[in-house]
């Protein structure tokens, strides 16, 4: 298991398999190296210091194809208390009770929906139910979905701070976000636990949701169900760097196969055409979600 994270200001490290990992907390830069970098922490703010330049550089908002709009830096102390719940909701064995009962409810739940579920459309709800939908959407479930991934993340590593934020994928995708920078230093099963921990918290809230329509079926709630469900099975596509995308990596034994596929391009790394294809597709996949996203914009002017 890799070892606690330690933090001196603002730089976060630790030394796993002979190499030195540091996590610059404040401009979201990272250093891998095999030499003790660590001693070079004490004298850090000075210019002489190798890592100086590390240590000072300004933050930049990621990618244009990955911008992140808000980010907020939190004591983990602060916000830790939930995760031993959101840990036991994570268990496999009662992801899958949960999922089991939630499916074979669900004919029964969506009932009362004027359409099918086959035809599931947002016009089937007021105004008020859409807005509520959504806001319960952005501010609860996709937040409980990220903390999901903290609760793992802090079970092994202990960070004393942790990012969150929200950014835009692709100039069409806004997402929450948060950092495990140390996330590589995981294996096996620990990796695919923090991987699929946002998905699994996700079949609770479908799990709980189902009792409350049970109880008190209104088409708020199973309008509120059928999106969690919808972003359940987005999270799982192996593309567009979802949940499902990293599940895939490390079923590929690489940490990051669109990475890898760029340097198949640059011929650094060795041609996979297993990966090849993935590229391919998640380009594709890319392209439309922007020009998906420019028609939208533009339909509204017209």
């Amino acid at each position: 298991m890799p070892q606690t994270i330690e933090e001196y200001q603002n730089i976060q490290y630790s030394i796993h398999n002979h190499k030195r990992w540091l996590y610059n907390i404040r401009n979201d830069r990272m250093i891998v190296s095999e030499h003790p970098l660590e001693n070079y922490l004490g004298d850090i703010d000075q210019p002489t210091s190798p890592l100086h330049d590390f240590y000072i550089s300004p933050y930049k908002r990621g990618k244009m194809t990955n911008f992140h709009l808000i980010r907020i830096i939190l004591d983990s102390l602060k916000i830790k208390s939930f995760y031993k719940v959101s840990l036991f909701l994570n268990k496999g064995y009662l992801t899958l009770i949960m999922l089991i009962l939630s499916i074979a409810a669900l004919p029964r739940i969506t009932s009362v929906l004027p359409n099918s579920l086959s035809r599931f459309s947002m016009d089937q709800f007021s105004a008020l139910e859409v807005f509520l939908i959504y806001m319960t959407t952005t501010l609860v479930i996709l937040p409980l979905h990220e903390y999901a991934h903290f609760s793992v993340y802090y079970k092994y590593f202990k960070p004393p701070k942790v990012t969150f934020g929200f950014s835009l994928r692709y100039f069409s995708m806004p997402v929450f976000f948060i950092k495990v920078p140390f996330y590589r230093l995981l294996e096996g099963k620990e990796k695919n636990e923090l991987i699929l921990a946002g998905v699994k918290f996700q079949v609770a809230i479908w799990f709980f949701l189902t009792l409350i329509a049970t109880v008190y079926p209104s088409t708020f709630v199973v309008g509120l169900l059928i999106v969690n469900l919808g972003l359940i099975i987005t999270n799982l596509l192996p593309f567009l760097k979802l949940d499902g995308y990293w599940y895939l990596s490390h079923l590929l034994k690489v940490d990051d196969y669109m990475a890898y596929f760029k340097g198949m391009l640059s011929r650094q790394n060795k041609f996979r055409l297993d990966i090849f294809v993935l590229g391919v597709i998640n380009n594709i996949l890319i392209l439309l979600s922007i020009i998906s996203f420019a028609y939208s914009i533009i339909s509204v002017f017209i």
